[in-house]
């Protein structure tokens, strides 16, 4: 079972960043919000807690998600579905979907052949 601190957390921390969304709040301001959710989530993975082999992997999935939306190139819009995603994970009755395709960043290699 989900620690109901996790749950409540998450949901205060997605009410927050929604409503900052709404009101055109810059992306790193939501992703603050957001953080103390994804901390408690590794604190949780940390600690010596009595989670089952389903319940660490959903809270694993759960943080993974809020990690993605942590990155820099993310629009508020995506790190919110992102959060919302870890809460649809957190409140699943322990089916883990198969985790979504992202889309691949593209770099350029400075030197060899690239000029």
């Amino acid at each position: 079972m989900i620690p109901s601190h996790l749950t409540e957390l998450s949901q205060q921390a997605v009410a927050a960043v929604a409503a900052n969304v709404a009101s055109g709040a810059p992306l790193v301001r939501c992703q603050l919000l957001a953080s103390e959710f994804y901390e408690a989530l590794k604190r949780e993975l940390r600690a010596t807690s009595e989670l089952g082999v389903v319940e660490r992997a959903m809270v694993v999935a759960a943080a993974n998600q809020c990690r993605h939306a942590a990155t820099a190139s993310i629009s508020p819009g995506a790190m919110l579905v992102k959060l919302r995603n870890a809460i649809a994970l957190l409140q699943s009755s322990g089916s883990i979907p198969p985790p979504t395709g992202f889309r691949p960043i593209l770099r350029v290699i400075e030197g060899g052949l690239s000029r």
